[in-house]
């Protein structure tokens, strides 16, 4: 008669190496993880930040973007009229990876005008906007970067990469 089925010393073996394994590659996962949440965290506000400027160009007005420090956004007209909300659009800190997220803006608002640009006649305005994760190891953590542009760009860099010519580059 064939036996069927595996031994108990067998499965014990076969846990022990699960076991093992899972232990090695959880704090790979983990910073993994961490290092996306922060990928996710800058591309929102990125995208906030075109919105705002496609917004100000298609309605031919001036729209404000708010940053908070939990990543949380919202933009809206400066001046408010049937055809222009206060609030076009917003993006709460519960929406996507935003928990241990760190962000750190020059200013958290900024207004762009209806030719796509920021306003001049607003004295201090976001131009730069640092997303790190400080639950990641520092020499693990991939932190971005968003710079805001005068003319109204937004680009998401990687303000660690110092080499001349790499797009990636602030």
């Amino acid at each position: 008669m064939q036996q069927q089925g595996f031994s108990l010393v067998e499965l014990i073996v076969t846990m022990a190496v699960l076991v093992t394994l899972s232990l090695v590659a959880m704090p790979a996962f983990q910073t993994a993880l961490g290092n996306a949440h922060i990928r996710t965290v800058a591309e929102s506000i990125h995208h906030g930040l075109q919105l705002a400027r496609v917004e100000a160009i298609k309605r031919n007005a001036k729209i404000k973007f708010e940053l908070s420090t939990d990543s949380a956004w919202q933009l809206g007209c400066v001046t408010v009229t049937s055809a222009c909300p206060a609030m076009i659009t917003k993006k709460s800190a519960a929406e996507g990876a935003s928990s241990g997220i760190s962000i750190v803006a020059n200013q958290y608002s900024v207004t762009f005008t209806g030719l796509g640009g920021r306003d001049p006649a607003q004295a201090t305005a976001l131009s730069q906007v640092d997303i790190t994760n400080p639950t990641v190891k520092a020499d693990e953590r991939k932190a971005l970067r968003i710079v805001l542009a005068s003319g109204g760009f937004a680009k998401v860099c990687d303000p660690a990469i110092t080499s001349v010519g790499d797009p990636r580059t602030c």
